[in-house]
């Protein structure tokens, strides 16, 4: 009967190998980055802290194939969108140009103005808010 023995090296070795992979496994507990919440309609409820008009329903839809749809209250609205790092980006979005009344169309420009702007999104006791530049956007989940 023949014994083999490892060297000293090769033990060294296989235990720095063992090692890598048990840390790699074991990975960091970072705080989960919220999910864009995607196929629900999303009505606003206020834009900058100075509410909305509550006749005219503005809203916003992400689709999973990367597109977002809405209105601004008068014109619908459609384009493409990113998530990445806790942020949407929209692309360039193609609205309708009705012509809807000086106050309705001045919180429409606002809101299409705020969604042309990286915007961080968080999710807080079920309303969803859009935040950048300044500009906060609060929405609540269409039943």
């Amino acid at each position: 009967m023949t014994k083999k023995t490892i060297s000293s090296t090769t033990l060294k070795i296989l235990f720095i190998c063992l090692t890598l992979f048990l840390v790699s496994c074991a990975g960091s507990k970072t705080a989960q980055s919220p999910e864009l919440p995607l196929q629900t309609k999303w009505v606003l409820e206020d834009l900058d802290g100075k509410g909305v008009i509550d006749f005219a329903q503005s809203w916003l839809m992400f689709s999973e194939d990367g597109k977002i749809t809405g209105s601004g209250g008068c014109n619908r609205f459609n384009g493409s969108y990113t998530f990445n790092d806790q942020k949407v980006e929209t692309g360039p979005l193609a609205s309708t140009r009705m012509a809807c009344g000086e106050a309705l169309d001045h919180q429409e420009f606002k809101f299409l103005e705020a969604l042309d702007q990286p915007l961080s999104i968080r999710m807080e006791n079920g309303l969803l808010f859009m935040e950048g530049n300044g500009r906060t956007l609060r929405f609540s989940r269409m039943e």
